[in-house]
């Protein structure tokens, strides 16, 4: 049986055209970005004139409005960004997506009435995320797109925070929130809504010296979860959500209203519920990438849900080639499906690149089909329709006309020698009263009720619709017609504004921000290190100089914990645990975390706000990782109200911007190979493990060298954690700071990081020293720091952003 209330349904517009065709297809909130601020800056976007109209065309239907703001933001954008939301608060704008952390304090601070929901940038994995972010005022919570369903459920069942969800669309191969490829690859931050979907791009994988696998070996297929809404729905999700503010009306037009027919039948006939074959044609033929796949719901990741042969849409397989003569040009095709004059298609050679055209004669499944086109086909060649005019033309007449309408009631009263009156109202307490013409008795034809009903109740092109009209009138009365239409249009005009009024909020003063002063530059550092392995880490206990090392949480370190914390107490270092990079509340990690609050430990390393509300009251030191995306003063000052003792600042950061953002309590990576992704989808287990859908492969605890290079030949070595069988790919060059440290050192930050992660202990070593010597004196460089930097200089390695920054 149905779950509690009918979860909304929410859809995407990129456009206004993308935000009619969700309207009057069935949604209940669209959700959509202007044309600052917001991620997808690649989507057509609004401009504030146009968000004010997409929010009353909506609120005039019913349908809520949120506007996306989900991305991180510079020191120097957040005043900009708060006027942005001085206006969209005016407008009636129903709720924010929202990711800075430090954006979301300024929100809180100058508007606390507007609605807040949590975008899935801020890498929700958990129930100890949700209810965090549900304390700090957000309604909702977009969960991370890898949770499946017996994960939910326990989320929802155990918050009072509503959940949502992504349920058709585009997947990230990346956790959303801890990709950083895009940026250092191009300088385009996906976090700042720039993404240049590096993901989209062919790679082949190696073992060594081994070629394993080639193609788009991080291209994920689209989800689909029509066939299991049910269990989406008994999960307790409160908002079903439709990826795709980049794709086009049709696309949202014809998503969306398969959506509202599933859940309503759901809702309807539980029983009974059963998705047509018809249907799952649609939403092939709109966007597939090789089919679809259940994401994560249903599955922990696999082959399965790649689309390893081509990273764009496919369209609806409706043929095969049955002969060819190149001589001729002359391919003949056995259809499968009908094609109609307009429809584009394209047939898949097998050496590319494939080759199309369009359809100019109309023709029904089962048919022979002869086309003039010149390219390597052969007879078998698998024949697709890209574009559906059929499909598309139906879906366009959904919005060209609004069909979507607004139930209202009304009493209409009819007295003799006293004005025609009209009340109106809606079902969310807006209400007027209007009056026109005196009635006057009838000298022979009287008026009757069914001819006044039938003009009263004719809304046309209002956005309303009679859901019951109550007529009161004496028997014997007159009225013209035209008396009758000015009434109903000024009552219907008075409700429309009656209904914007309340959706609009009263413009508040905006304080401007205080101007905060740039921090004294603090030239003495302390050096920290972040180690992966024993090797590693015995390696940086030995070197003088290091203030501080943090263990990542394996079960190498959980095992020598103690022997680690005493080693460190004998040299005066600190030691803390890193907590894990994706904490999905596995019962493993659950008792280590147990384990290290128990320890002597001085510290953690937190990943995400769950995990800094499950530390918060241990009485250790608390920093705040570089992962939750700090990129301006104010979420620094939220990491350390929460209790966080120093905060990492964002490796997107330029110098610039740490400058006038950091204090001693701040810390900078300057060292290591970067974590470019962090991915469920493994390509060590898809490809040379044979992972299909369970959680674990065959390479479990491998010991190889993996790595992917891209088509510029470019290396990105491949971290594995078989234990909770995740995945990080590193840049190929390290971030190495040496050549231009006393640059990187002349700021506020207390401390600097250098991160090892495939290094051995000799490497490890060889570095850090380097750095501790630098670190105590930039001025001083032995010959044997001179010698690591024209190694490293041949090598190869990277600045980072600290020079560049990001767009």
């Amino acid at each position: 049986m149905p779950f509690g209330r009918k979860p909304e349904l929410l859809a995407p517009a990129g456009s206004m055209e993308s935000l009619r065709a969700a309207v009057n297809n069935g949604c209940d909130a669209v959700y959509l970005g202007g044309k600052e601020f917001s991620a997808r800056q690649y989507a057509g976007n609004f401009s504030l004139e146009e968000l004010e109209e997409a929010c009353d065309y909506c609120h005039l239907r019913g349908v809520r409005v949120y506007v996306t703001v989900n991305t991180v933001y510079k020191d120097g954008e957040l005043a900009g960004f708060l006027s942005f939301i001085g206006r969209l608060y005016h407008m009636g704008v129903d709720a924010l997506i929202i990711q800075d952390i430090g954006a979301v304090k300024l929100v809180k601070e100058h508007y606390p009435a507007m609605e807040l929901h949590a975008s899935t940038q801020m890498t929700a994995n958990s129930l100890a995320d949700v209810n965090y972010w549900y304390g700090q005022g957000f309604q909702k919570v977009v969960l991370s797109r890898e949770l499946t369903l017996p994960e939910i459920r326990h989320i929802t069942e155990h918050t009072e925070a509503e959940v949502e969800t992504f349920i058709h669309g585009a997947l990230c191969v990346c956790y959303s929130g801890q990709c950083i490829m895009s940026s250092m690859l191009g300088g385009r931050s996906g976090n700042r809504g720039r993404c240049a979907q590096t993901c989209r791009l062919p790679y082949t994988l190696y073992c060594g010296y081994d070629k394993v696998a080639e193609g788009y070996l991080l291209s994920p297929k689209d989800v689909a979860t029509v066939t299991i809404l049910p269990e989406l729905m008994e999960a307790g999700i409160a908002s079903l959500k439709i990826e795709g503010r980049m794709k086009n009306p049709e696309y949202v037009a014809g998503v969306t209203r398969i959506y509202r027919k599933y859940i309503d039948l759901y809702f309807e006939d539980p029983e009974h519920y059963e998705v047509s074959a018809e249907d799952m044609k649609e939403l092939t033929q709109l966007f597939n990438r090789g089919g679809f796949t259940e994401g994560y719901y249903t599955a922990r990741g696999g082959l399965d849900m790649m689309s390893v042969e081509r990273p764009k849409t496919w369209g609806l397989k409706v043929g095969m080639v049955d002969a060819y003569l190149p001589k001729y040009r002359k391919v003949t095709i056995r259809t499968r499906e009908p094609l109609i004059p307009g429809d584009g298609i394209e047939i898949w050679t097998q050496k590319g690149p494939h080759v199309g055209c369009n359809i100019t004669k109309s023709s029904k499944a089962g048919e022979f089909i002869t086309l003039t086109l010149e390219g390597d086909i052969e007879k078998n060649d698998v024949v697709y329709r890209t574009y559906g005019k059929a499909l598309n033309d139906e879906l366009r007449k959904t919005w060209e006309k609004d069909s979507r309408k607004l139930p209202v009631w009304g009493i209409w009263k009819a007295r003799v020698g006293e004005p025609m009156a009209l009340q109106l109202w809606d079902n969310r307490g807006s209400s007027v009263y209007v009056t026109g013409d005196v009635v006057e008795r009838a000298s022979n034809r009287p008026l009757t009720e069914e001819a006044l009903r039938q003009q009263a109740e004719k809304m046309g092109a209002t956005p309303f619709v009679f859901a019951e009209l109550a007529i009161e009138m004496d028997e014997d009365i007159y009225i013209g017609i035209s008396s009758i239409n000015r009434l109903r249009r000024e009552g219907a005009q008075a409700l429309e504004q009656a209904i914007l009024k309340k959706s609009k909020r009263k413009e508040e003063a905006q304080e401007a921000l205080p101007e905060r002063k740039t921090e004294r530059n603090l030239l003495k550092k302390r050096v920290t290190v972040l180690v992966q392995t024993l090797e590693q880490f015995e390696a940086a206990v030995r070197q003088n100089g290091v203030a501080r090392i943090y263990l990542e949480s394996t079960k190498d370190f959980a095992g020598q914990l103690e022997s680690c914390v005493e080693k460190c107490r004998q040299k005066g270092i600190e030691c803390f645990v890193a907590l894990p990079r994706v904490d999905r509340e596995r019962p493993e990690d659950e008792k280590r975390l147990a384990q290290y609050l128990h320890s002597e430990l001085d510290g953690f390393l937190v990943r995400s706000a769950g995990q800094l509300g499950a530390v918060a009251q241990s009485g250790k030191k608390i920093v705040a990782d570089h992962n939750l995306n700090v990129m301006n003063r104010s979420s620094v000052e939220f990491w350390k109200a929460q209790g966080a003792d120093e905060v990492c600042l964002s490796v997107e950061n330029n110098l610039q911007e740490i400058r006038a953002m950091a204090d001693r309590d701040c810390e900078m990576i300057v060292y290591g190979y970067l974590p470019l992704m962090t991915t469920q989808q493994c390509p060590v287990g898809n490809f040379a493990g044979g992972k299909k859908s369970g959680e674990y492969c065959s390479k479990r605890y491998h010991e190889d060298l993996y790595f992917l290079r891209d088509r510029k030949g470019e290396k990105f070595p491949l971290m594995t954690d078989c234990e909770r069988c995740v995945c990080g790919i590193l840049n190929g060059k390290p971030l190495f700071t040496l050549k231009f440290y006393d640059e990187v050192l002349e700021n506020a930050v207390g401390s600097v990081r250098l991160q090892f992660t495939k290094e051995g202990p000799g490497r490890t070593e060889r570095i850090l020293r380097a750095y501790c010597e630098m670190t105590k004196d930039p001025q001083r460089c032995g010959a044997e720091t001179k010698q690591l930097l024209q190694q490293m200089s041949e090598k190869g390695s990277t600045k980072g952003h600290f020079f560049r920054g990001v767009e």
